[in-house]
This record gives C-alpha cells, structure tokens and sequence, in this order.
C-alpha cells in the first residue's frame, strides 16, 4: 500500500476495511464470521461500506492495485446480473415435443 496525502481522507473503517480485503480475498463464510466479528456488523452491511470504499479516490491512492481489482469484481458481478433474464416462465407452454 502506498501513501499520499490523500490517505488522510480515509477514515479508520475504511483502511481497515481495505486492509481485511487484501488479506482476505475469498468470499466464504469464514469471511463472514470474520466481518462478523472483526468490524461488528453484517456482510451485507459490510459490502455496502466496501462498495462505498472503493469509490473514492482517497481509497484509489491508499491501494490502487487492491481498489482498481475489486472495481473490476464489482462490475463483473454487476454485468453477470443484468445479463440474467428474470422473466417469468409463460404459462401457455406445453410440454416436452407438444404434449400437454
């Protein structure tokens, strides 16, 4: 991690957050009770304050390399869901080669 003058406009949270996603890359339920236990919320919660994270600049030159990898995660995941079609099935199909 590198420093600059604009380490300063990240809070403790956030460099602490940043740090626990360089140690811990995988998302696993270990992950979770670590979250858990290490910064006393939920990973839901803890995700919203990550994604907020990444996002500022500050958190750009604290770690480039770290924020540019989970941006990139980020929009990924984000693509992979607006490809997903949730449409429901129609109700006027039959069954397998036209059978009722």
């Amino acid at each position: 991690m590198t420093g600059s003058r604009t380490d300063s406009d990240l809070s403790e949270l956030a460099r602490s957050i940043l740090t626990f996603e360089h140690d811990r890359t995988r998302h696993d339920r270990t992950k979770e009770a670590d979250i858990r236990v290490r910064f006393d919320m939920s990973p839901a919660r803890y995700y919203q304050v990550l994604n907020r994270v990444i996002d500022s600049p500050a958190a750009l030159a604290y770690d480039p390399q770290l924020v540019t990898r989970l941006q990139r995660l980020r929009r990924a995941r984000t693509s992979a869901r607006a490809a997903r079609s949730f449409a429901p099935p129609r109700a006027d199909r039959e069954g397998p080669a036209g059978q009722p």
